[in-house]
Parts: structure tokens; sequence; C-alpha cells
């Protein structure tokens, strides 16, 4: 018997948990105050822009699961081109999905193992196929990314074709956390974090600072985001990007993080940590000025940022911004004494060895100044070798400091901030003007229909540290503008780690990358011996295991092969 079911124009296949998540009061993100009397009238949608079709069970899937209006329109297009055959013999079944870019999976399960469960995950990363698989322990999912194969001695054949031009690289105290999209998980990660610091042996052996900084400085992590990119290791425990799981037992990507802040003696058990739970997702810079007391409104001219209350960070500390989606062995407390010696800075840029720059290029003079920041440098202009760190080895020679590839690295940001609060206002103001200018030229473009979508809106609030702020913050520094409440003028300053490892583990591929580069002694070399063992661990050959299923999955597979970048995450 044969059953072809193609996806045309008007269909698609989805089963997922987004139809039920999307429907809870947490999930309604994006909103906008229309209680003032405005002259334009804005209204837009208060769903989730859904970025990922996934596709748990390719045998139970009801196209009617989704309202494709809260599709994103790249993926709207993605999923309007899909294609899935399906094809049924005596004792097999064979699934064959073809998406754009002319990439195809193809998956063989015989009766014998009936349990095993196919999926798919298309989305902003690329197309993976999926096998929820039953364990001792409970069910595990294994995710197989383009370009890789799996098969098992009992049958099972999965193998993933990707677009041949984009091949996945086989390369080998107090503290305010910032919180929207699942709120729960992140604060229930932080709190299992710090009790982790009391009671597992992992931390036993590794040292912290003894200097006191929560006197000078004020952690605020910025633990939100939707994670579409991350979606694939994700979803299956309904997590959200801080709270995705890794090697490392009750170990999630947030952690690492914390355990920056931790080494430099800035979160323990008596650190007061303040959770401020977020319910627009109005980007990094807008989550941040959020907490400073202000919120975006619809006023009589227009979009704009409102007083709404007062700050909910000390106004008399220094303000240090971590993401939690990066992995670093950073020496946290070296910047935060190079920020104390430097009596003029208005902000400091941690910056790290990157060959791409994809935070941005930091261009700095010999007092560490910034004098030119570029946001996401096009590759012909690191092609010219500006910026490129350089250094003098044993023999008195000049080098140029590759990366762990081999190739020469220029100063990049770490996407880590040490904020002196004297400037709060003046970035509260960088940012409220890029408000009103994004919404200014929206409406000029429109007719009489003056209404947003929730896109448009998001577009018109999205405001980035690194190609809005920084950039802005270091013309002002170098035109004598920026300055303390008292006239004198502050510098934008870098803190040069060129000794760290660091990576931004925003997506599937890179998250790869990163923790098989955690567990090696060549890599992340200031990383304390516990975390690295931990991680090595749960890693055997190409696969990463995010659960310690590693003898089920050696008896899975059998005498079959795995190639290509696996990851197999615990089934929620």
């Amino acid at each position: 018997m044969i059953i072809s079911k193609v996806c045309g124009p008007n269909r698609f296949y989805s089963v997922s948990p987004y139809k039920n998540v999307s429907n809870s009061k947490s999930n309604n993100l994006y909103s906008c105050s229309t209680n003032s009397i405005s002259k334009d009238t804005v209204s837009f949608s208060g769903k989730k822009v859904v970025e990922s079709l996934i596709v748990e069970d390719l045998n139970k899937f009801n196209i009617n699961d989704y309202d494709r209006s809260s599709f994103s329109k790249k993926l709207n297009k993605t999923v309007s081109e899909l294609e899935i055959l399906r094809m049924d013999n005596k004792n097999n079944h064979f699934y064959t999905i073809k998406a754009p870019e002319n990439k195809v999976i193809r998956i063989q399960i015989n009766d014998k193992n009936k349990d095993i469960i196919p999926g798919y995950i298309i989305g902003k990363t690329g197309l993976y196929a999926t096998l929820e698989v039953p364990g001792p322990e409970g069910k595990y999912v294994i995710i197989i990314p383009e370009d890789s194969k799996l098969q098992t001695e009992s049958g099972i054949i999965v193998e993933v074709i990707g677009n041949k031009e984009k091949k996945v690289s086989f390369k080998g105290s107090t503290c305010t956390v910032n919180a929207f999209y699942k709120p729960d998980k992140t604060i229930q990660s932080i709190k299992d974090f710090v009790e982790m610091t009391k009671e597992s042996d992992i931390f036993k052996n590794i040292e912290k600072s003894n200097y006191n900084y929560s006197d000078y400085f004020h952690p605020y992590l910025l633990a939100g985001g939707f994670g579409s990119r991350l979606e694939a290791i994700s979803h299956s425990r309904n997590d959200n990007k801080p709270s995705t799981s890794t090697p490392i037992k009750n170990w999630n990507l947030v952690d690492f993080s914390l355990l920056n802040l931790y080494q430099a003696n800035l979160l323990n058990k008596n650190t007061d940590i303040d959770f401020c739970v977020q319910d627009e997702a109005n980007s990094a810079v807008g989550c941040f000025i959020t907490t400073l007391g202000q919120k975006i409104a619809m006023t009589p001219d227009g979009l704009d940022l409102v007083k709404d209350g007062k700050s909910i960070v000390p106004e008399n500390k220094n303000i240090i911004i971590m993401p939690s989606d990066n992995i670093t062995d950073i020496n946290l407390s070296e910047a935060l004494d190079a920020y104390l010696n430097t009596p003029n800075a208005g902000m400091m840029v941690v910056g790290v060895p990157d060959y791409r720059c994809y935070g941005g290029l930091i261009l700095h003079n010999n007092r560490n100044e910034i004098e030119h920041f570029v946001t996401k440098p096009p590759k012909d202009l690191l092609d010219t070798g500006i910026g490129l760190i350089k250094y003098t080895d044993e023999n008195g020679m000049p080098k140029i400091l590759l990366d762990g590839d081999g190739l020469p690295t220029s100063l990049g940001n770490a996407f880590i901030y040490i904020i002196n609060p004297e400037i709060l206002d003046t970035i509260t103001g960088i940012y409220r003007d890029k408000i009103r200018t994004a919404y200014k030229e929206l409406m000029d473009k429109k007719g009489e229909d003056k209404s947003m979508t929730k896109e448009e809106y998001l577009d018109v609030i999205e405001c980035l540290w690194d190609r809005e702020i920084i950039p802005k913050l270091v013309e002002m520094s170098k035109a004598g503008e920026l300055k303390d409440k008292s006239g004198q003028p502050l510098k934008v300053v870098t803190h040069r780690a060129t000794e760290a490892s660091w990576s931004d583990v925003g997506e599937y591929s890179s998250y790869y990358k990163t923790i098989r580069n955690v567990a090696k002694d060549d890599s992340f070399v200031n990383m304390p011996k516990p975390i690295k063992n931990a991680v090595k661990e749960n890693i055997l050959d190409n696969v990463i295991f995010n659960v310690d299923v590693k003898d089920d999955f050696k008896k899975f597979i059998g005498n079959g092969f795995v190639r290509g970048n696996v990851i197999v995450v615990p089934k929620k």
C-alpha cells in the first residue's frame, strides 16, 4: 500500500506542543498599551511568532492542529513547499520529506521497531529528523541534523540530506534575572543551580574569588528569548533557551553564565536574586530598559517610552549584563578589576578572540578606549587584517593569535557589558529615539490604516546592544558627549580577555561544536576541570548525550553506525 501526501499552498502538517502552549496567558508576549488618547490606533495579535514546525509523530498528525496565522512569513513559505511521502510494504515503513533548498529526510522503520516514533523539525536553522525511543529510564529523543545518517542493526535507517553548500562543520550579593517566555523554567533552573552550589560534588573543586565584588557590582542576567534557533534540542522537554539541557546532569545552558558569576563570588546561597518576569518580548535592550521603570506605550505623539515605576536594579552599583546562551571561560574577576582601575569608564565591553566577530568588531587605542565598534563586520573587512590580535612568542617574534581552527582572530564582542549607572539615562534616551524614529518611519509608509502586525511592532521596538547602543555610546565618547551627572567625560572601554574561549550557542551546530570543544584539553582551558570532565563523560564519538543513556543507545545501534553531529536529549 502506498499513501502519498503532498503539502500544497494551502495545506501543512504539524504535530507540536505549540497549539496548547500558545493559548496560555503567559505566552501573550506582544502587547501595546492604548489607554492614552492617541492620534494613531495600534493593534496586533498577542500570539508568539512560530519559527519552527515540529512534528513529533509522522504517523499521527492533523493539518488543522495549527492556527497558521501564528507562523512567521518564512515558515509559512517553507511549510507550503513541503512534500511528504509514506510507503508501506509487508514489514517496513518508509518516509520521505522533501523541503525547500533540496533538503530531504529519508526514514525506514520496520515492524520490529514499532515503538520507535519518527518525526521531524524544520525551522530557522534547517531540517532535522527525530526518533523518540523508549528507554529503561524513560523516553529520549535522538536528533539527526542535516548531512547526517543513523543506521541500527535492527533495521532503522535515518538520513538527512542538506544543502551541500551549507554543510554542518565537523571541526572539531544581588542579582536581577530578566525572564520572559516560559519564565518558570528559567526561575527553576537558576534556583536549582544555587542549590547545586551548596550540595553537588561538582563544586567542591571549583575555585572562586575571595574578593567581595558585590559591594560594587550588580549582575543583570538576560535569560529570555524564544530560542527558536535552538528549538531542535530544547523542545523535547518543553524548555526555553536558558533551561536547555546539557551533557552535565541537572545542568542547563544558563548554568554556564551562572558559573562565571559564581567564580567571581557574585552568586551564592546568600545572594538576593530578583526575578523580573517580562510579559512583552521587546528585545534585549528593551527588557533591560523596562527594569529601569520604563514601558512601551502609545502616546498622543505615537509609540514611546513612558515612566511606569521605580527601577528594580540598584542605582549605586555598576551593572554587569550577562547573556544566558553563551559558553565562555572568561575570568570575570579580571574584567571587574580592570573596570575598577579605569576611573573614567562609562561602559566596558568585554572582548574575546573571534574570527567572525559575530557580536561586533572592537577597535581600540592603547588606553583600551574603543574607537570604532563595527556591528557584524563583513568578511571582506576582516580579510584586510584590521584589528588582528598580535602577541610576541617566547622567541620574541611577533605572531597573530589564532583560534582553535587555526584562523586569525580580532577582538570580538562577548556580549558581556559593565555599565556605569551614571549613563543609564543616556542608554534609555538612545532606545527612546530608536522607537520614535522606527515608528514614524513605519507610519509614514502606511495609508489610512495605521494598524501594526505583530512582526512590524517587534521591528519597531527591537533594539540591540551591538547594533544601536554601543556604536552610539562610542560616538558620544569620542565626541566628549558621554558624561556623568557632574559633567565629567566618560569613555567606552574594552577589557581584552585574549586568553579566553567564547562561543554563542544559540543554534544547533554552534551548540554541538562548543560542547565538544569544552570537553577538549586544548580549548576552554580556564573552564573548571570538574565541568570539563562532566561534559566529557557524556560524549561518545560523534554523539552528545544530554541524558544518561549511553549504554542503552549502544544497544539500540548494535552493529549499525552514526554519521554526523547527533545529539540525544531527554523526552519531557
